[in-house]
């Protein structure tokens, strides 16, 4: 009966451990991809051009990410996601109205080797 105990109990902290590793690493790449972004558009001279900012969270990605409307585009609305925690980003535009890609943006970029 002792050692019946003591298994449970390793698996019950086993499981804590797991839930907060998991939350933890989670957090961490949240934290990574928004200051990649936020890099990004510091680096292209593209954060003084932003009227309003959303930080969101995609589940079925995995990942965060950043919306974003600029002063020089203001019927746009880009989508900024990083490809890979520490590299790549790819900027989306997207008519506000509609919500269709526009390939044709201003600021629509993919690059997969960015590295800030």
């Amino acid at each position: 009966m002792k050692t019946f105990i003591k298994i449970l109990g390793l698996l019950v902290l086993s499981l804590v451990l797991a839930i907060v590793l998991f939350f933890g690493l989670r957090t961490y790449q949240g934290h990574k991809n928004i200051q990649l972004v936020d890099k990004y558009l510091t680096q292209h001279h593209l954060k003084d051009k932003v009227t309003s900012e959303k930080t969101l969270y995609s589940a079925k990605k995995g990942l965060y990410y950043k919306e974003v409307k600029f002063k020089d585009d203001p019927d746009k609305t880009y989508v900024f996601q990083p490809v890979a925690t520490y590299k790549g980003i790819v900027v989306q535009g997207f008519d506000t109205e509609t919500k269709k890609t526009d390939k044709h943006a201003k600021h629509h970029k993919f690059d997969p080797d960015y590295k800030p």
